[in-house]
């Protein structure tokens, strides 16, 4: 009677691990279904291969952004809208999000030789003279303009504005921004 008892606990100890393993497997067969391969096929090979809804467009690591397939005007509005120039309270420093941002934004514009930029800086909520919000809203947006020359952007491309709080939108927080004008 002790084998039958201990044949027993081995089958319950098998079916445990494979209620355990069984899905663990699949969810990791699944993660590299929708994953793209880090090297290999270019985009163009994985979308012939997977068809319309390829798995191209998904990052290829969990912190970088999904890449913009188009540099075009639509490309750099899809990305600003996805990803504002939002800045702190009193700050005409980048956040770290915004840089990056930035960054991006830069590399569609080497694509886009011929269009001219126009960044336009607001302010939200500043105390003191409407001129105090003018001065910060223009460096803010001189700090994108000197992070798009740095990204390899000509400055003679690049034109500065700031507007102090003219143009508020829903909250201070997304009023404290640089808009992106091209054209």
């Amino acid at each position: 009677m002790g084998t039958t008892a201990g044949v027993g606990r081995s089958r319950r100890a098998l079916w445990i691990a494979a209620a355990v393993l069984v899905p663990a497997v699949l969810a990791g067969i699944g993660l590299l279904w929708v994953r793209p391969a880090p090297e290999g096929p270019g985009p163009e090979d994985r979308a012939a291969a997977t068809g319309p809804a390829s798995s191209a467009a998904l990052p290829t690591a969990a912190t970088e952004p999904p890449p913009l397939v188009t540099a075009d005007r639509s490309g750099v509005e899809r990305l600003l809208a996805e990803a504002p120039l939002l800045f702190d309270g009193e700050s005409a420093q980048l956040r770290p999000v915004t840089a990056d941002t930035v960054r991006r934004l830069g590399g569609m514009l080497e694509v886009m030789p011929d269009v001219p930029v126009r960044l336009v800086g607001h302010t939200a909520d500043l105390p003191g003279p409407a001129e105090r919000a003018r001065r910060l809203s223009r460096e803010r947006a001189e700090a994108v303009a000197a992070a798009l020359v740095a990204a390899g952007i000509e400055p003679q491309r690049i034109s500065v504005d700031g507007v102090g709080e003219a143009g508020p939108l829903g909250t201070p927080e997304a009023s404290r921004r640089v808009d992106v004008l091209l054209g």
